[in-house]
């Protein structure tokens, strides 16, 4: 059964706004932009950076529509993929954490790392491949991401991203009768390795929801709808930019 989360909130997250690309501005252009003003906010001083990504190749938008039973009007996710910046903010090389179904460099031999994998903000640049995106900062240390991240490789007992990875492979390239993997449980790769380091280190990324069950539509919904019970928590909501030009149904 898929787990759904659900908040009687009306008013979306002031701390998650709506910026429109500027003209020809590409995926790395409008990250930096954006990168800029939320390293400049107070409190930003090593905090963790999440990159949303909404691709319109085909196992993108395999992804998207698996997504579309955790929305209330069954649509498709705006959302296919999230990465977790290895600087605070902009860094130089643009190195991500991830777990991708389409690796730049191939799978290798996943179970060495559970999943994890290196990548870098070029490989998404194209705003015609990934025209959907999204920064979040999350009030989290890096540097305990990171220490979360080290017991995640080799914690496989916990939570089985190999295992992710094949049933979301399998849904993605139509083997056999492979069902959705959300409808029982099973994140989306991507989305599943950044929620565990999140509660590794003390923060709910996605209220309410199993880290393994999670996805990058859970953690847009957090950051958009979840901001009042943040508040009664006291707790910081996310904070960040999105921009959305390509919708699905």
């Amino acid at each position: 059964m898929l787990p759904l989360t659900a908040t009687h909130t009306e008013q979306d997250s002031p701390a998650f706004e709506q910026s429109k690309r500027k003209g020809n501005e590409t995926n790395l252009t409008w990250l930096d932009r954006h990168l800029e003003i939320l390293e400049g906010e107070d409190g930003a001083d090593g905090q963790t950076y999440l990159v949303l990504l909404g691709g319109r190749e085909k196992s993108h938008f395999r992804l998207r529509v698996a997504q579309s039973h955790m929305r209330h009007d069954m649509s498709p996710s705006h959302w296919s993929h999230v990465a977790m910046l290895w600087g605070s903010g902009r860094t130089e090389k643009g190195a991500l954490r991830e777990i991708s179904l389409e690796p730049t460099d191939g799978f290798r031999f996943p179970p060495s790392d559970n999943g994890i994998q290196t990548g870098k903000l070029a490989a998404y640049r194209s705003r015609n491949l990934f025209p959907n995106i999204a920064v979040l900062r999350v009030p989290v240390a890096l540097q305990d991401m990171k220490t979360a991240m080290r017991r995640f490789r080799t914690q496989r007992d916990s939570i089985d991203a190999v295992e992710l990875i094949v049933l979301w492979l399998s849904y993605a390239w139509g083997v056999g009768r492979t069902l959705n993997p959300l409808l029982d449980g099973y994140g989306i790769p991507s989305a599943a390795f950044v929620e565990t380091l999140s509660a590794a280190s003390g923060y709910d990324l996605t209220p309410g929801l199993e880290s393994r069950a999670s996805s990058p539509e859970a953690i847009w919904q957090a950051a958009k709808w979840w901001h009042e019970w943040y508040a009664a928590g006291e707790r910081a909501p996310h904070r960040g930019f999105w921009h959305a030009e390509h919708f699905l149904g």
